[in-house]
Order: C-alpha cells, then structure tokens, then sequence
C-alpha cells in the first residue's frame, strides 16, 4: 500500500515539474518611451535593448522561426543609419579642417541612408512584437485556422482525421 502511495505521488510531482517546466516564466512588456514613441521591451523590471532581445530569443530553440528576421532587419537598418551618420560627419569635419566648402552629395546620399533605414526598423519592430507575443502566449501561436474533422485514406485504410 505505501509503494503504491509513494509511487502515485512520485508521478505526480513528476507530472508537475513537467508542467512546471513548459511555462514561460516572465513576460516581456512592450512599453513606448520619449517624444518619438520608441518601442522599449521590458522583462523582470529590466529594459531591454534591441540587441538583447535578439540574444534572448537567440538561445532559445523554440523561437528559431523569429530570430532571423529580427535579427536581419536589425542589422540593415543600423548599418544604414551608421552609413549616414559617417556620410553626414564626415564632409562637415572635412570642411572645417581644410576651410572649403563641404561636399553635400555625401549629405544628400546619407540622408538616403537614414531613409532607407526607416522600413527596416518598423519591419524589426512589427516582427519583435509578434516574437513577444508567441513568446508571452508560452510558445503556442494563435491559429487563425479552427480544427476540423475530415475523413481521410491513411496506411491502415480509411480513417477519421482531427486537425487542429
């Protein structure tokens, strides 16, 4: 009797830590700071970076589909703001050292650059923000779909299929 009391609540805690396991322990907030509105994703009191939360989703397997282009568009869109800054920075010091005109075809290009940079950003924003929702749904994506019944030829012959 207490070998199968103690079995039977052996498997319980077991089930439990397993229960335990598969839940997502904080959720992330997404927050809007400042003049211009910036997106700031905050965990455990903790504002983070861009950067860490691509590191975040990074280490974590489940969320390899949203890494990459948030990860991607990320990168573009820095690399082309950091474009247009040297772009912008550099005919202006130029012009101060030599006490000649800049040369404001650079300017014209950098601005460009920071325009270009623009749909990169709300693209990374737009896919963070649907990362952060699969994450605080604990992995589970919305199903734009409902779950059907449909009847089905299969290896064992005809069957009934569930589909969700």
């Amino acid at each position: 009797m207490k070998k199968a009391v103690f079995t039977l609540l052996f498997f319980t805690l077991l089930g439990m830590i397993g229960v335990q396991a598969q839940t997502v322990s904080e959720p992330i907030e997404i927050l809007e700071k400042g003049i211009f509105k910036k997106k700031v994703y905050k965990k455990c009191d903790i504002e983070m970076e861009p950067v860490q939360l691509i590191k975040l989703f990074q280490n974590d397997p489940a969320m390899k589909d949203y890494v990459k282009p948030i990860a991607g568009n990320y990168l573009i869109s820095k690399l082309l703001s950091g474009a247009a800054l040297v772009l912008v920075t550099y005919p202006i010091l130029n012009s101060i050292s030599n006490d000649h005109d800049p040369n404001w075809n650079l300017a014209y290009i950098a601005a460009g650059c920071a325009v270009a940079s623009i749909p990169f950003q709300k693209w990374f924003e737009k896919n963070a923000d649907k990362a952060v929702a699969y994450y605080n749904a604990g992995y589970q994506a919305r199903a734009d779909y409902q779950p059907t019944l449909d009847i089905q030829i299969g290896n064992n012959g005809l069957g009934l299929a569930f589909k969700f």
